[in-house]
């Protein structure tokens, strides 16, 4: 693994995973936290490791990649300073929750000559990407539902937590623009109906707060089908796809260690996010 330094900023539910697996892959350098309980906590758990408060004290500090991990409100002006100092940024889903400062921050990263990429976990799995990209017409359900609300606070809203990974995986499925066919919501859930040109359908039905866990993709073409379970994330169609997958944070974080460019699919599902929203 390359000898990078990287700094994580946001030390809450997913802050922590990262640093967890920034630190087995030996390039967490730093972390920054305003909560000083969080700070703390994640200093006992990596002693050798740079710690600060605020976020500019973060970025002079030597680090070369920042990852950021903090409420979706606010990555569009962290990600602004990090690319600024001259940092490549790597930002959790959403990119920003609109899609005016998602592209300006593609504008401002190519201006800079900088790296910036989206992360779109479920994009990593092993299972998902044993799934063909359909050629030509092609169903896509995708249901993500969790029992309880989000894990953090910060993703309490289910439009910019649970509905940004489907959207990825629309985008990933099926690349050209859809035309919103029909979206509805309901409190913490939130369903939509995505159509293409060729023909092509993506059912999108996502939620908080529903009473079960259920988290299932499923492509189907033209008489064959797909089905990928977080149940069992090496798998499809129940069947393994392989022996000893690496986690896939893990694989995403490596993925940004080695990315060149800017990440073109984060302003593309802020917007469908958008688009959705005004549909319901």
């Amino acid at each position: 693994m390359t000898n990078v330094e990287v700094g994580v900023a946001g030390l809450g539910y997913w802050g922590s995973k990262l640093c967890r697996c920034l630190s087995e892959l030996g390039v967490l350098a730093a972390f920054c936290d305003p909560n000083l309980s969080r700070l703390e906590d994640t200093r006992s758990k990596y002693p050798g490791v740079k710690s600060f408060s605020k976020l500019e004290e973060m970025l002079v500090s030597g680090i070369e990649k920042c990852f950021i991990a903090t409420p979706p409100e606010t990555h569009y002006d962290i990600a602004r300073e990090a690319l600024k100092a001259g940092k490549d940024v790597f930002i959790e889903k959403p990119m920003t929750t609109n899609s005016v400062e998602a592209q300006n921050l593609v504008t401002y990263a190519n201006t800079l000559g900088r790296n910036l990429m989206v992360g779109h976990i479920y994009l990593h799995n092993e299972g998902i990407k044993r799934i063909p990209i359909p050629v030509g017409k092609a169903e896509l359900y995708v249901q993500l539902l969790n029992e309880r609300g989000a894990p953090s606070e910060s993703t309490r809203e289910v439009a910019w937590a649970g509905l940004p990974h489907a959207v990825s995986l629309a985008l990933h499925f099926f690349p050209d623009e859809p035309r919103i066919a029909g979206a509805k919501r309901d409190g913490d859930r939130i369903w939509a109906c995505l159509r293409y040109w060729n023909g092509s359908e993506a059912y999108l039905d996502v939620g908080d707060n529903t009473g079960r866990k259920l988290r299932k993709v499923e492509l189907r073409i033209q008489g064959s089908r797909y089905l990928f379970d977080v149940a069992n994330p090496n798998c499809l169609n129940g069947e393994p796809v392989g022996v000893g997958n690496p986690e896939p944070l893990r694989t995403e974080c490596e993925a940004f260690l080695e990315y060149q460019g800017v990440d073109l699919m984060g302003p593309k599902v802020v917007k469908l996010i958008e688009e959705i929203l005004d549909g319901c």
